[in-house]
């Protein structure tokens, strides 16, 4: 069984997805045997307000809830945005609220993004707080194309302790504050595989040879989640990266399914069981 905590619907505004519907999502996710997807609708990061595309999202899934799990995406300097974080929790069983500060211009570790980490918290909510969207020497001129400054994101997990935290198409985390910082090793935060790199920046220097690697020999692998960033990117490689990860069978499987599982309170069917199936 395999959880990608990293998928999409709707149109990104920049370049065609295609048909990216739910009923062509679960196709590529069923293409690359993949059981089940955490998904929010891409338009909700450029409306002015997210919460027409949320009920939007839960609206399109619900023939596919055995599948996909929504993801709220809220703006913390919307008015009111507690009332589009309770609605999206309490009647529209979103799983996980996604922040994208660097699109709705606020510091990821001020005290916008941690007043909705704190109410996420409360809930029992992971935080998904993607590091980018999409490469910035690819961008078209109206995207901002920012990624987020991962020693604030650092900053963001030690003041809301009891939270949790996901940070999918993340680099080169091993070398910031986010793991250096070793009272912050035994939070409970995440990275995904969709971007990861095995030998990221080796044209720079030898020594940097075994990014993912060293970040797992270094204790990293409880830190992992499986994650694509389908449809923006290929689900292709976050498999090849799965299937050569360095790490036992039992940790495999915490990789692929069971701890995302649990940061989404999902109680899934044995892995036997027929895919995607989420017991009730």
């Amino acid at each position: 069984m395999i959880f990608d905590v990293n998928a999409w619907l709707g149109v990104w505004p920049f370049r065609s997805l295609r048909d990216n519907t739910p009923a062509e999502l679960v196709a590529r996710l069923d293409r690359s045997g993949i059981s089940l997807a955490a998904v929010s609708q891409i338009e909700a990061i450029f409306h002015r307000h997210p919460q027409p595309a949320n009920e939007k999202l839960a609206r399109i899934i619900e023939p596919f809830t055995g599948r996909l799990i929504p993801m709220a995406t809220i703006n913390p300097t919307e008015p009111r945005w507690e009332d589009d974080l309770t609605e999206c929790y309490e009647n529209l069983g979103m799983r996980g609220v996604r922040l994208f500060p660097q699109y709705h211009t606020y510091d990821v570790a001020g005290s916008d993004a941690q007043s909705v980490a704190k109410a996420c918290a409360e809930r029992g909510l992971p935080v998904v707080i993607p590091f980018r969207m999409e490469d910035t020497r690819e961008r078209h001129w109206l995207d901002p194309g920012k990624t987020v400054d991962l020693n604030r994101i650092a900053d963001l997990v030690a003041t809301v302790p009891n939270a949790t935290f996901i940070i999918p198409n993340a680099r080169g985390v091993h070398h910031t504050a986010l793991w250096k910082r070793e009272e912050l090793r035994e939070r409970p935060w995440y990275i995904d595989l969709s971007l990861t790199e095995v030998h990221y920046v080796l044209h720079k220097s030898a020594s940097r040879m075994r990014e993912l690697a060293q970040f797992i020999d270094e204790g990293g692998a409880k830190h992992i989640l499986f994650g694509t960033h389908l449809p923006l990117s290929y689900g292709a490689p976050a498999l090849v990266k799965r299937a050569i990860l360095p790490v036992d069978e039992e940790t495999l499987e915490d990789i692929s399914y069971r701890t995302a599982a649990n940061v989404f309170g999902i109680t899934l069917d044995r892995p036997g069981a027929p895919a995607g199936r989420v017991a009730p």
